[in-house]
């Protein structure tokens, strides 16, 4: 395939140009900045396509909107003229194709129709430019060698490139005395792994004993804790029960007490009102008695005149001895009730405690935290302690076992001075016996020099020193643990202190002690509330007496009650007010006829209140109207011994669920204390057992458990098998390009050479010879290396003529250079010229140069010459 014709319509700076080439050897010149190599880069995106911008390079784009791309026609050897068209923004940059015989094609076919050649054959091959020269100069001596082999065997150094690369990739991986490398580094982890695997294994039935021990030694500190809880709860029951003792006793006195009432509310107010009328009709029969008695016409004297005016107050006074009578009792129960709720503990500093036991329990919370982990520290640091003296004494025992370890014994020179007994004797006596001696002085000296085999093991203990200082490091640790614990738990012991002391409670944090003591404070706190709310009402009730008393003040004049109670004031009153009423009735009532006719009528009234109200007494099982008024006493009475029962009821009874005294509370109390001091006691024992356990466990999986190392293994063993098929990769893939390279050695290499030889000759004028013995090739019989700049561009360009020609059956490509001759003089241009020349009868050659001495050249050796003058 040649090239006949580019039609740029835009192209970089190339625009609307035509350029015909001939289908061999041409030269197009231009000066810097004509477009050469944007000719080039035409030609190759009209074969292979536009290149993406992600690749880096000059962008050949058009900045006026016209259209990217042209038309490429080119020659085939079968087909005939195919002429290419691209454009950018047409058919997504993709070409078509059209045939001599009018017939279309696509990208497809394009590909079809140049393969085996493609962008990197094409450049790397077809191409020759001034970069590719530096690159294999800059070859180190036998990397040169190996290049110019490669050039010759397939046309460019990737051969020689892609072997290099992959021969790094593989010692990147992996190479025999390698220490840092991943395959050298995951071999040496998968040994390490199956020794910690081996030993593992060995360890493994003391480990499951271990495991066993503590899993029991779980369930003791399990059971334990539940008996120490249970306790802890039924000695705060004991506490709260020896507390509320004194209302144990009057809530069963209460239980024991008929409490039930004879009467309902609405019943009692009956007999209140009836009782009321009841002794209003007493009262006025006495006075209609009495009048009968006095004499008619009795004179009236001051105090019954100041009765008479003031009769409405003293009767309104008089109505009021029943509610007096009622607060009296009131404030009587009350200052009862203050003097059995007295408790002398908190007079001065009242006492702040915690809502609930579930806050005492979060107030003790972080404490008992800390204390537990001290307490496991505690138990690891006495663990690592002894662990550290069994250490110690095994290494020190060993290292008295073995002195020669570390004290080698110097050797004796026993066996060099029977060496030289033996020679000295074999001079003197004849062959057969000095050969005897000869052999004994030779034994001899092997006996002397042989190292003599330490019965100790200097591994052994190093490894034994070093358990020793994992331990003595693992000691420091957990002491500095402790230390830090310690310094915690005093600081949060003397902050609860210092909160315990600020509430007034007991500064013991002990769990029961605290407990009891914040419930005592609630109790406390509860009565004085309950002795506030009685003091507060009992002053009510001393105003309203006051009050009461001050309206007695009109009186004094006329009755003698001065410093007198209340109650005797009332019945002060009644008496005036009664004898008033005869008074009364004995001015009114002056003949005993009327007197006695009023007798009659009260005596009927009140039998027949009597006989109204017969039934209610009857069911309220009374026999006469004066019980009414101790019997409604009796049943306010026991109405508050119901509400007694009732209160202590929901906050006593709860705590007694049996009958019990208080010798047998603080019998158990004792027995308790003793039971819990034993099993926190075994608790202790228990919890440092499994700490023991657990810690020795620990230190087994501090490397994994034989399962979690069998998976450890098995994952190295996949990271070595992909490392193993990478490096294996590289391996093969290198050794088969080696054996590429070897077979087209052995195939070509000579017809390979022998071309290079020739043209090498006519690059140099026929002054350098280019040989090629037991594979190595020389130049005038001097290494490649030793070449000066221009011969190596020489050696390097014979080379690749030398394998196209090789491959000149049937020609995929043009040719096409570009200013690759910088290091020529006049002399070198002329004789790659003449080379260009000759080559040309079989490859389109395309020669792209601003070399005007080059020009001169191809004009003298009549080969086709036209210039480019850009845009």
């Amino acid at each position: 395939m040649w090239i006949k014709k580019a039609e740029i319509t835009s192209f970089g700076k190339l625009k609307q140009q035509k350029f015909l080439f001939e289908a061999n050897n041409q030269l197009v010149f231009g000066l810097n900045e004509a477009g050469k190599s944007t000719l080039y880069q035409f030609i190759q995106a009209m074969l292979f396509g536009f290149p993406t911008k992600k690749k880096k390079g000059a962008d050949y784009s058009p900045t006026d909107g016209s259209g990217f791309g042209g038309k490429l026609t080119i020659v085939h050897s079968t087909l005939g003229e195919i002429q290419i068209e691209r454009f950018k923004n047409k058919n997504k940059g993709k070409a078509q194709l059209r045939f001599a015989d009018g017939t279309v094609g696509d990208e497809g076919r394009l590909v079809q129709l140049l393969y085996p050649l493609n962008i990197n054959l094409f450049q790397d091959v077809f191409t020759f430019q001034q970069e590719q020269l530096q690159q294999l100069e800059q070859l180190q001596e036998n990397k040169l060698h190996d290049a110019l082999i490669s050039l010759g065997l397939s046309g460019s150094n990737q051969l020689f490139t892609q072997k290099n690369q992959l021969q790094q990739q593989a010692e990147t991986l992996y190479r025999p005395r390698g220490r840092k490398l991943p395959l050298n580094l995951a071999l040496e982890k998968l040994e390490q792994l199956t020794e910690k695997i081996q030993q593992k294994e060995q360890q493994e039935k003391n480990f499951q004993e271990l495991v066993v021990a503590a899993d029991e030694a779980k369930k003791q500190v399990t059971h334990l804790s539940t008996t120490d809880q249970e306790l802890r709860k039924k000695q705060v029951t004991l506490e709260q029960q020896r507390l509320n003792f004194d209302n144990y006793q009057e809530l069963r006195q209460l239980q024991q007490t008929d409490l039930s009432l004879t009467s309902t509310p609405a019943e009692q107010t009956a007999l209140q009102e009836y009782y009321q009328t009841y002794q209003q009709l007493m009262k006025e029969q006495e006075q209609l008695h009495q009048a009968l008695q006095k004499f008619s016409g009795n004179q009236a004297s001051a105090r019954y005149y100041f009765y008479l005016e003031n009769e409405t107050k003293i009767k309104e006074l008089s109505a009021q001895q029943l509610p007096v009578n009622r607060l009296i009792d009131e404030q009587s129960h009350n200052q009862q009730q203050l003097r059995e709720t007295t408790d002398p503990f908190w007079q001065t500093d009242l006492p702040e405690p915690f809502e609930n036991d579930t806050a005492v329990l979060n107030f003790l919370k972080p404490v008992k935290a800390v204390n537990q982990e001290l307490q496991e520290y505690q138990i690891r640091l006495n663990l690592l302690t002894e662990q550290q003296q069994t250490a110690e004494e095994q290494l020190n025992a060993y290292e008295k076992k073995h002195p020669e370890v570390f004290k080698p014994k110097k050797k004796q020179p026993w066996g060099f001075l029977l060496a030289g007994v033996s020679v000295l004797a074999a001079v003197f006596l004849p062959s057969p016996v000095r050969f005897v001696f000869i052999a004994m002085a030779l034994v001899a000296i092997i006996f002397a020099i042989k190292p003599k085999v330490a019965s100790g093991n200097k591994e052994t203990w190093q490894d034994r020193l070093n358990q020793l200082d994992l331990i003595n490091e693992q000691l420091m640790t957990v002491k500095k643990q402790v230390a830090i614990l310690a310094e915690q738990q005093s600081n949060l012991v003397a902050n609860a202190q210092q909160e315990l002391k600020r509430r007034n409670l007991s500064t013991e944090l002990e769990e029961v002690r605290l407990l009891a003591s914040n419930q005592k404070a609630l109790q406390f706190l509860s009565q004085r509330q309950k002795q506030t709310n009685l003091k507060k009402r009992n002053h009510e009730i001393n105003q309203q007496l006051l009050q009461l008393t001050a309206q007695f003040q009109f009186l004094t004049e006329w009755l003698p009650l001065q410093d007198k109670p209340i109650v005797a004031q009332f019945q002060q009153l009644n008496d005036f007010a009664q004898e008033m009423e005869q008074i009364r009735f004995a001015e009114t009532y002056q003949e005993n006829a009327v007197l006695q006719q009023r007798i009659h009528q009260n005596q009927k009234e009140q039998q027949l209140l009597l006989n109204q109200h017969q039934q209610l007494l009857k069911s309220s099982e009374l026999s006469y109207p004066a019980e009414i008024n101790d019997y409604l006493a009796q049943q306010q009475k026991i109405m508050q011994q119901q509400q007694r029962l009732q209160d202590l009821s929901q906050t006593v009874a709860p705590l007694f669920p049996e009958t019990v005294d208080l010798i047998q509370i603080n019998q158990q109390m004792i027995a308790v204390q003793r039971q819990l001091e034993e099993t926190q006691l075994k608790l202790q024992q228990a919890q440092e057992k499994e700490q023991r356990l657990r810690i020795e466990i620990q230190q087994m999986q501090k490397d994994g458990t034989l399962d979690q190392l069998y998976q450890q293994q098995s994952q190295q063993q996949a990271v070595i098998s992909d490392l193993l098929k990478e490096y294996a990769i590289a391996k093969i893939e290198g050794q088969l390009l080696q054996d590429i390279a070897t077979e087209l050695s052995q195939q070509q290499l000579p017809e390979l050479v022998t071309k290079a030889a020739e043209y090498f000759q006519i690059l140099t004028g026929k002054k350098a010879r280019l040989d090629f013995y037991e594979g190595t090739l020389t130049v005038n019989q001097r290494s490649v290396y030793q070449l000066s700049t221009g011969t190596k561009d020489q050696l390097i360009m014979a080379f690749r003529f030398a394998y196209l020609a090789v491959e000149s059956a049937d020609p995929v490509g043009p040719i096409i250079i570009d200013d690759g001759w910088l290091h020529y003089d006049h002399q070198r241009k002329r004789q790659l010229a003449e080379l260009l020349a000759k080559f040309s009868q079989k490859y389109q050659v395309i020669c792209l140069s601003s070399d005007q001495e080059m020009v001169s050249y191809y004009q003298e050796l009549h080969q086709t010459v036209w210039e480019l003058k850009g845009a």
